[in-house]
């Protein structure tokens, strides 16, 4: 019986589970970083190869992270109140005139669903109120709660 063969091409099929590589490693494997790794003066590499330098850095780009942020909120916040103010000043005569001829409207609409609110209120608190005692009954019932009580 001829075994199946197992296809490897560029994308590393069959090959099994690659362990994950470090970005620094992939860049001390290019040409130019090597070379500048070999004519860098010496305190320049230590410099670079001491994390003292990072920490204070990332500070400073966390704060004008923070800061150009802070702007951008500040920057919405003018565009929406002076975009909300000029409409609402062009809208004001308009909500007014609406708000004269609707409000009747709405009042005498909320007035008559009053009782058929009420109505079904009423109706959803006695239909729960009954399948709670229809469900107590049943339990009580069943043969299992005797002996839950007993024990």
């Amino acid at each position: 019986m001829q075994q199946p063969q197992v296809e490897t091409g560029a994308i590393g099929a069959g090959e099994g589970p690659q362990q994950a590589v470090p970005w620094s490693a992939w860049v001390m494997r290019q040409a130019w970083v090597r070379w500048c790794m070999c004519h860098m003066p010496r305190s320049w590499a230590q410099w670079w190869t001491t994390s003292g330098w990072r920490q204070p850095l990332q500070r400073v780009l966390w704060g004008l992270e923070g800061i150009l942020y802070l702007l951008l909120a500040l920057m919405l916040c003018h565009a929406l109140f002076t975009t909300g103010s000029y409409l609402l000043s062009s809208l004001w005569p308009v909500v007014t005139a609406a708000w004269r001829h609707l409000l009747p409207a709405v009042l005498l609409l909320v007035l008559s669903a009053l009782p058929a609110l009420l109505f079904t209120a009423s109706f959803l608190l006695l239909f729960s109120t009954l399948l709670s005692l229809v469900g107590l009954l049943i339990s009580m019932s069943h043969p299992d709660y005797t002996q839950d009580l007993d024990q």
